[in-house]
């Protein structure tokens, strides 16, 4: 059940969808989308979505929407307020529903996202994984990219990105260099070999990387330890933003779950930006889920 209140009507502009649920905490979200969609001069669309509990039909909650509505629209007049501030264009919607993890996903079909912002943490409904449909095939049928921000102060003003290459490391790039060109960001580069004598080839690799993702300008930093979780941790010790790749399908399933490949995201003291990139699938594993490899 939603209520949308549309004020870029006849826009048909690059468009970053922003998922919010907590007041307080918002503001981070805004600002990040908002930078990514003045990038592209594109429009920022905020759903405010409301977890109804399951024992509350719908529409006896749509029978206090009055309420719902007063309490939604405060929130998402800070968000305009926000996104005022980039001179961005915004679409505010408000959300009922008992699935909240799925609402997130067919706001941003329905809204045609581009990118979808999100915050993680346990005070947000989708933290519980509320889903008809499993977790494991709503994460890999990404309708857009995705972003899911795990807020300790959100500053992006020293960003550590590391790579070992792939189209999440690629839209890692896109962000960080976006964030850079709005906040003169600087970016520091991390690749991973398993020792010393694979240093000149890691070396080669991440200035090549660096150069192909327009990012030249970067520190980059080869670390020969083998062990990428220590060596993000190292290097993320002056860092105010660390932007990981996926490294594997299913990331959202995975916040969930709380099976995160790197566990390092926990323990960092900076702001952590996760994203992935949805990519195609076969036809067998869209009958058949998993694929054999």
């Amino acid at each position: 059940m939603s209520e949308p209140a549309d004020e870029t009507e006849g826009w048909d502009d690059y468009r970053v969808l922003v998922a919010l649920s907590n007041p307080r905490t918002e503001r981070s979200l805004i600002e990040l989308a908002s930078t990514l969609a003045a990038e592209r001069d594109g429009v920022v669309h905020a759903v405010h979505i409301v977890q109804v509990p399951d024992q509350t039909p719908l529409e006896h909650a749509g029978e206090h929407l009055d309420r719902i509505d007063a309490e939604s629209a405060k929130l998402l007049e800070r968000a305009r307020d926000h996104a005022a501030a980039s001179d961005v264009p915004i679409e505010t919607t408000t959300i009922l529903s008992h699935r909240s993890f799925e609402e997130v996903f067919d706001a941003a079909r329905e809204h045609d996202a581009d990118r979808v912002v999100m915050g993680w943490g346990g005070d947000r409904p989708w933290a519980a994984g509320r889903a008809e449909r499993p977790l494991d095939e709503l994460a890999r049928d990404l309708p857009c990219d995705f972003l899911v921000l795990k807020d300790r102060g959100y500053d992006p003003s020293r960003i550590l990105l590391p790579t070992a290459g792939g189209p999440d490391s690629d839209l890692g790039a896109e962000i960080a260099r976006a964030l850079r060109s709005a906040t003169s960001a600087s970016i520091d580069l991390l690749h991973v070999v398993d020792d010393e004598s694979e240093r000149d080839a890691g070396e080669a690799f991440l200035a090549e990387w660096a150069a192909d993702h327009d990012i030249g300008d970067a520190v980059l930093t080869v670390d020969t330890s083998g062990d990428v979780e220590s060596a993000i941790a190292r290097e993320a010790a002056d860092e105010t933003l660390v932007i990981i790749g996926a490294t594997e399908r299913g990331l959202l399933s995975r916040l969930v779950r709380g099976s995160l490949v790197y566990d390092v995201v926990d323990d960092l003291e900076c702001s952590v930006l996760l994203a992935e990139r949805p990519t195609e699938r076969s036809l067998r594993e869209r009958l058949f889920g998993r694929s054999e490899e």
